[in-house]
């Protein structure tokens, strides 16, 4: 096999999401391309519309929806042409660039360019500016080589075995072409065969990083190129939603692994707290008062959870839609070609995406385990703080209890204690009232003496001491009764508590 290739092409389906920061990024990115690198010196111009799928070519015609450019490049000193187009879309909410720049196959005068050496895909994409990292879509991009088998259109057997291995390796070494040594080259995904031509796709979905999807066509039938050519702006739509499934599945894997780190360290939190909790004591005013705390933390902690569950959740609706978009636009192209072979497109949606819709809902049921801790342990602290709380307000309730029944026995017996007082009184009145008519007077009134200086006693110590024995007496006396009336006030209390605790009777 030759190793030069004939009318080489690169198209480059870039996505980006409408609403981001950067909206002009794609177009930003291709004017620079055409500007700096292909000496186009007419720039992208778009202009937005209503419309699911719109062309956003400012100064479209009917008949042309792409800005056409010519250019030429230089390959071991010899110039040599080279063309393209660019058609700004807009397909719902994802902006897209269609870029393709190739060797044309035909000259000024219409006859067959010659075949190139295989380094000039190098030309095509200069410096690497049509790789992921330079472009930057934030939904990302593919890059479609096509290249024919050989110049001339002479059709070999391409099917047999030793046919598709020197296939293979042509197409392997276009894309080691194509990729500046700088960056790395994508693994080989599948091989199959398109529209009577193969067909080989670099970049395996699953893995993220340096991520780059390739497509190598190799065209070995005359129909192959017309097909394309005709199905053209479905293989754009297929694109679109291609690698806005892929793009949903990585954003997953990141929101995926925060959530791991989160459960984990939600799971430490959790775990903490129970060992701090002291089940065979009550917990102390400070326990408490952090355990209060917890009960606000854990909600805010919750709520962000599920924040990225709902994430999480989202990426794995956007990639039920966008699987089924790429399945419809499979059924309409199957629709129109009955007889073609689909199943190199098919094999995406009917596995890498199948794979993705598993893998999302396996991390959905882990991720809802990690609220479903949160929820517990927020139950469980909130049921331990009520009841140490409720044991708190009982233990002030009893205390507060106590000393109201401490001021009560108090207060009855500062009550009691005037009673006897004010009854010792009166009655120490009334022994100084008789006094006079019980101790006999002396005429005339005698001196008081100093004590121990006579045998008989004074009249006035006398009315005294009998005052004295009146009011100890009244004392007793008014001590007895009020003893007895507290305890009849108390067997009556008791009596009337005993009647109202005892049930109705039914007849």
């Amino acid at each position: 096999m030759s190793a030069k290739i004939y009318a080489p092409n690169v198209y480059l389906f870039a996505f980006h999401l409408k609403d981001s920061n950067q909206p002009n990024l794609l177009w930003d990115k291709c004017n620079h391309i055409l500007s700096q690198k292909c000496g186009v010196t007419k720039l992208l111009e778009i202009e937005e519309h209503d419309g699911y799928r719109v062309d956003l070519l400012k100064d479209k015609t009917d008949d042309d929806v792409s800005l056409q450019f010519e250019s030429t490049v230089h390959q071991n000193g010899t110039p040599l042409p080279i063309a393209g187009f660019v058609t700004p879309l807009r397909i719902h909410d994802t902006y897209v660039l269609n870029l393709n720049l190739r060797h044309p196959e035909f000259d000024e005068n219409d006859k067959k360019t010659n075949p190139v050496d295989l380094s000039f895909l190098e030309l095509l994409n200069p410096y690497g500016r049509l790789m992921p990292n330079e472009i930057g879509g934030s939904l990302g991009q593919t890059i479609l080589l096509t290249v024919w088998y050989t110049p001339e259109n002479q059709w070999l057997p391409w099917k047999s075995p030793q046919n598709r291995q020197q296939l293979r390796k042509l197409a392997d070494n276009c894309l080691r072409e194509f990729i500046p040594n700088n960056y790395p080259c994508p693994d080989f995904n599948q091989e199959g065969q398109l529209f009577e031509s193969p067909i080989f796709e670099y970049g395996v979905p699953t893995l993220e990083k340096d991520y780059c999807h390739v497509l190598v066509w190799v065209y070995c039938e005359s129909e192959t190129s017309e097909i394309f050519v005709n199905y053209y702006n479905k293989f754009v739509n297929l694109f679109c939603y291609f690698n806005k499934t892929v793009a949903a599945y990585h954003c997953s894997r990141k929101v995926y692994q925060v959530i791991r780190k989160d459960y984990q360290s939600n799971q430490a939190y959790i775990e903490k707290i129970f060992r701090e909790i002291p089940i065979d004591k009550t917990l102390k005013e400070a326990e408490l008062k952090q355990f209060k705390q917890y009960l606000k933390d854990i909600p805010q902690k919750y709520l962000s959870f599920s924040e990225l569950i709902s994430e999480l959740d989202n990426y794995h609706l956007t990639i039920e839609i966008n699987a089924q978009n790429y399945r419809r636009e499979i059924g309409d192209i199957q629709s129109r070609l009955p007889g073609e072979n689909l199943s190199f497109l098919s094999r995406f949606v009917d596995e890498e995406c199948r794979l993705f819709i598993e893998q999302i809902q396996f991390d959905l049921a882990y991720s809802q385990k990690g609220a479903t801790l949160l929820e517990k342990a927020m139950t469980a602290i909130q049921g331990r703080v009520e009841i140490e709380q409720a044991e708190s307000d009982r233990t002030t309730q009893d205390l507060l209890r106590q000393k109201e029944e401490s001021d009560q026995v108090r207060d009855r017996n500062l009550q009691t204690m005037i009673a006897i007082l004010g009854v010792g009184l009166s009655a120490a009145g009334i022994g100084s009232s008789t006094a006079p008519y019980i101790i006999p007077q002396q005429q005339p009134p005698t001196p008081i003496h100093l004590p121990f200086t006579t045998s008989q006693p004074h009249p006035f110590v006398l009315s005294v001491l009998l005052s004295l024995l009146f009011g100890v007496a009244g004392a007793f006396v008014g001590w007895g009764l009020s003893s007895l009336f507290q305890v009849i006030a108390t067997r009556r209390f008791k009596a009337i508590q005993a009647s109202r605790n005892q049930p109705n009777s039914i007849n």
